[in-house]
């Protein structure tokens, strides 16, 4: 989870957001090129370039460090999604930051409303103990609630809206959800 954590941390603070979210982040494959480039003189990306000359990898255990090329050297688009959240979306007191929430409630009636209900108290996310609803959830567990709304719950019929909705209308709704009661 640290080195997750530390390979978001790193993509997010060399490329910013659009990285992120654009699935054109490099890799370790990319990076250890760029190190090859860098001792060669050849042309590459600057800032992968700069990123291997200053040896960022030094911070990571390199016992854990994944092959390059091997199914462990990209982050999966969960992750990428994720970190955006981490990283640009969220203050220090876990609200989303930037959301339009007159946009946000438009979103709400047109997507979640069906299942979720007009003030989404429609399931209830804890039935075996305190009723827990999907403001609830948006304000005190946004990672799990932007986890499902991006990439669904099949165990609890959510249906997934990475393909469906685009980032900014994400955020949008998750915003909005945070004012439900």
């Amino acid at each position: 989870m640290r080195k997750t954590l530390f390979i978001a941390g790193l993509l997010a603070t060399l490329y910013g957001a659009a990285a992120v979210t654009a699935g054109d982040t490099p890799g370790a494959t990319q990076v250890a090129q760029a190190k090859s480039q860098a001792k060669d003189g050849s042309q590459g990306n600057s800032q992968v370039k700069d990123a291997a000359a200053k040896d960022v990898s030094k911070d990571a255990p390199a016992v854990n460090a994944p092959e390059p090329g091997s199914p462990g050297d990209t982050l999966t688009r969960e992750d990428k999604r994720m970190a955006y959240l981490v990283y640009k979306l969220l203050d220090k007191k876990g609200k989303i930051k930037g959301a339009n929430l007159k946009r946000g409630a438009k979103l709400f009636y047109q997507n979640c409303r069906p299942c979720h209900g007009e003030d989404g108290h429609r399931i209830n996310f804890n039935p075996m103990g305190a009723p827990a609803f999907i403001g609830q959830r948006a304000r005190n567990d946004m990672p799990t609630f932007w986890y499902q709304m991006n990439f669904g719950d099949e165990d609890r019929n959510m249906e997934a809206y990475y393909d469906e909705l685009t980032l900014d209308e994400m955020k949008d709704i998750a915003g909005y959800a945070q004012t439900l009661p």
